[in-house]
């Protein structure tokens, strides 16, 4: 399972910042993807621990709006996570979309549940649970 990790990149960190309402801001080192890129992500506090594992069909939009501005739990337990315990490191694995043709229409789909399901398997195998920050076992 450790090789896996060589698949991601870093993509993002969040950090406290009282520049806008819910109190983070995301910095991105390299680029932000464009909207559309699927993906499982893998967020790092700084001591390179796993915190959680997830997968977003919009990298761009989960972290820039979703993570950054939209108020549910798992968001606000991501924030709340950032704002007490400090930054998080966040890489991504993007994963392709593929067409298919299906009763005459063409039809997108990918992956990625699938991948994350199985990733958060051998994480829960290896280390005997779940990232701190995943509740829900899918």
């Amino acid at each position: 399972m450790d090789n896996i990790w060589d698949e991601f990149h870093h993509y993002c960190d969040i950090y406290p910042c009282d520049d806008y309402k819910q109190g983070v801001d995301i910095h991105y080192p390299f680029l932000m993807l464009d909207k559309g890129h699927h993906g499982v992500y893998v967020m790092r506090n700084m001591d390179y621990q796993i915190i959680k594992i997830g997968c977003t069909q919009c990298l761009r939009t989960r972290f820039q709006t979703m993570y950054k501005h939209v108020r549910n739990t798992t968001n606000d337990r991501i924030r709340h996570y950032v704002k007490t315990e400090g930054p998080i490191r966040v890489w991504v694995y993007d994963v392709h979309t593929y067409d298919e043709e299906i009763l005459g229409h063409t039809v997108q789909f990918t992956p990625i549940h699938s991948l994350e399901k199985h990733i958060i398997q051998a994480y829960k195998d290896k280390v005997g649970e779940l990232p701190l920050l995943n509740v829900v076992r899918r």
